[in-house]
């Protein structure tokens, strides 16, 4: 049904399990992961973990990465590296990040390959099937909930994975930021480090805007919410 379209890989559960799903079911064609070089270090080692569950198969994950980004400062920089250059942080708002690291990059590949970014099937689960349904999106098709993402990838005897995202994401809640903090000191420490910088930044440039805080409206610093983690 889905034949040698395109899947828009995270690594989360959800796409995993979509990916299990078709690949069981006879799909064959490129599998694309958009990476960031920000990824949680976790989505990096189960990407490998199933990249080798994929060869078994025959079949392999393509990293789309800095060489499909059109500005030349992004290609070669991850993007954490980005905005420590320009001391700006990820604003949820926006999501340029989104647009300039994930979508224009697979959108690029997908042309250079006869493909259109709307042939690419997505992991959204029947559970969030309000969001974007001019996608094909081959989870809700079947109405398989994150649940029974969870099944399909238990089933299979593989491990689940974390949820994806980078772990710059000013969208995550406390959850992902205390667990950053607990498992991988150093690049929650990065984060606060930018924190800073932008908003060194912006003092100088806006003086009477209120202060940059990943925490958005929470108006929380990460070095504060540091500081109720201890």
């Amino acid at each position: 049904m889905y034949d040698n379209l395109p899947i828009s890989f995270g690594c989360g559960v959800n796409s995993v399990a979509m990916t299990i799903m078709l690949v069981n079911e006879g799909w064959r064609g490129p599998i694309l992961f958009a990476d960031t070089g920000c990824e949680w270090p976790e989505t990096y080692e189960y990407l490998d973990y199933f990249n080798n569950w994929l060869k078994s198969k025959g079949l392999e994950i393509t990293i789309v990465g800095g060489e499909w980004r059109i500005d030349k400062k992004v290609k070669v920089m991850s993007l954490i590296e980005y905005c420590e250059h320009y001391r700006i942080t990820p604003f949820p708002r926006v999501r340029w990040c989104t647009k300039m690291w994930k979508t224009e990059p697979i959108e690029r590949w997908c042309e250079a390959h006869n493909y259109k970014l709307a042939d690419t099937l997505i992991g959204i689960a029947a559970n969030e099937a309000h969001r974007q349904p001019e996608r094909i999106r081959p989870l809700v098709e079947r109405g398989i909930d994150r649940d029974g993402c969870v099944k399909i990838i238990q089933n299979e005897g593989l491990k689940v994975p974390r949820k994806s995202g980078c772990w710059l994401c000013p969208l995550q809640s406390k959850g992902p930021w205390r667990e950053l903090w607990e498992k991988h000191p150093d690049l929650f420490n990065r984060a606060s480090r930018l924190e800073q910088l932008a908003d060194a930044r912006r003092r100088l440039e806006h003086p009477n805007k209120p202060p940059i805080t990943t925490l958005g409206r929470n108006r929380k610093t990460l070095a504060q919410l540091a500081e109720e983690f201890i």
